[in-house]
């Protein structure tokens, strides 16, 4: 009886925890901007375990707001700190933004309406950055929840040479120190019929780590940088393909 009493405090502590973040998670992007991005909010597996916040949360709201923030700075994309939206991976909604980010895959659970929104979706022309995951558990469960949406089509490698890596910034190496665990920061990607990138992975990586803690001095300028420069690349290729 104990350990159950002690199960429900820390559930009810969890839930509790959420709710200042959960309140602000219907605020409305600006209006007069050119891009607005959307962080997907999924279904996650049983096994999805959280204390302060749930998988698809993480980073908000500061790699969030630190991500178009430079992007407007560097481009003359108009854009906004505040231009960022969740959607619901199975609302009609996500047609609206070209470029969305999902986080933590390793917890994604796709039903069958979540696979028919996110086919239609990516075949229209949408972008989606994978970020925020390690460990090959977590990719073979991306991998089975992507079969489900295109199973005739497989995550690739990404090469220094593909488009993506000279949109914006001319990147010269894959090789980045990955923000936590052993790594390596593979760069994976799946395309559509004609060659177009579809979704970009940061496996072993955060990016939006990086985004989080750029004004804590917590990681090298040097790294904070370079995952700012994928980032804008990541965006670029979206707005052009």
């Amino acid at each position: 009886m104990k350990q159950t009493l002690t199960g429900l405090l820390i559930l009810l502590l969890s839930v509790v925890s959420l709710l200042p973040a959960v309140a602000s998670l219907d605020s409305q992007p600006p209006k007069d901007v050119e891009f607005t991005y959307a962080r997907i909010r999924y279904h996650m597996t049983p096994d999805a375990i959280f204390v302060r916040e749930v998988p698809w949360h993480h980073d908000y709201p500061f790699g969030d707001e630190t991500f178009p923030t430079f992007l407007k700075e560097v481009s003359r994309v108009h854009t906004d700190s505040k231009a960022y939206q969740f959607v619901d991976i199975d609302s009609p909604e996500l047609f609206k933004y070209p470029f969305a980010y999902l986080c933590e895959p390793g917890y994604l659970e796709l039903n069958d309406r979540d696979t028919k929104n996110l086919r239609q979706y990516l075949e229209r022309g949408g972008f989606i950055m994978v970020d925020d995951f390690r460990g090959q558990r977590h990719l073979s469960n991306l991998v089975y929840q992507m079969k489900k949406v295109f199973p005739n089509r497989s995550i690739i490698p990404l090469q220094i040479t593909h488009p993506l890596f000279n949109s914006f910034y001319a990147i010269d190496t894959l090789d980045m120190a990955p923000p936590y665990g052993p790594g390596p920061v593979e760069f994976l990607g799946m395309e559509d019929d004609h060659g177009r990138l579809m979704m970009v992975i940061d496996y072993n990586n955060d990016l939006s780590e990086f985004w989080e803690w750029l004004d804590k001095g917590e990681y090298s300028m040097h790294d904070a940088a370079t995952s700012l420069k994928f980032g804008v690349n990541y965006a670029m290729y979206a707005l052009t393909h």
